[in-house]
């Protein structure tokens, strides 16, 4: 982790864009892109036109809500929010800090609800049969091998199984899907 202290995620043109702002207007613009994360109102671009174009405001507003969510993900302490900010004065380090500080907790409960509102299932285990077909009522003879997968899953409701039976490709294509989604987890999990 301390290796990744050491870059830089914010750039110098967007710490310069933020210092545009009054330091005094700096406190207040940056709680309400915590509001925003928080999924209550975010800043609009009619309140700080006379600071910046809207590409300026978009590019200082996400690298900023970049910055708090990657702060509170990774646990930052005040001395590594503050290395990231360094190229600010005082007086807006001091603001942006401040307002790590005082709305941290709100921003992680925040971002686990988010994580948590992808999926509200989930499975809990599992159980699974190979069956041979050995024919059918139009063919005589098929040999074909068939799975038939029971999966218990958890969900807000409570548990329930869910019962499938799948043929090679199908199997195939569904231990494909949930690697995929295996790959998926473990990068949002980093």
């Amino acid at each position: 982790m301390a290796k990744e202290n050491k870059r830089t995620i914010l750039s110098h043109e967007e710490v310069e864009l933020l210092m545009k702002l009054d330091a005094n207007v700096c406190s207040n613009y940056l709680h309400r892109l915590i509001d925003g994360v928080c999924h209550r109102g975010k800043p609009s671009y009619e309140e700080y036109k006379k600071w910046w174009n809207l590409h300026e405001w978009w590019c200082v507003g996400d690298a900023f809500t970049g910055l708090y969510k990657h702060a509170v993900k990774h646990s930052w302490g005040k001395e590594q929010f503050l290395e990231q900010v360094s190229s600010l004065t005082a007086e807006y380090q001091t603001a942006a800090c401040d307002v790590l500080v005082s709305r941290e907790k709100e921003v992680r409960s925040q971002l686990l609800m988010d994580s948590h509102a992808i999926s509200h299932a989930s499975m809990t285990d599992f159980d699974w049969k190979l069956k041979l077909v050995l024919s059918s009522d139009k063919i005589s003879s098929v040999q074909e091998p068939l799975l038939s997968l029971d999966m218990i899953i958890q969900t807000n409701d409570g548990q329930k199984t869910v019962a499938v039976e799948l043929n090679k490709g199908q199997l195939a294509h569904l231990i494909s899907t949930l690697e995929a989604a295996n790959k998926a987890i473990i990068q949002l999990k980093s």
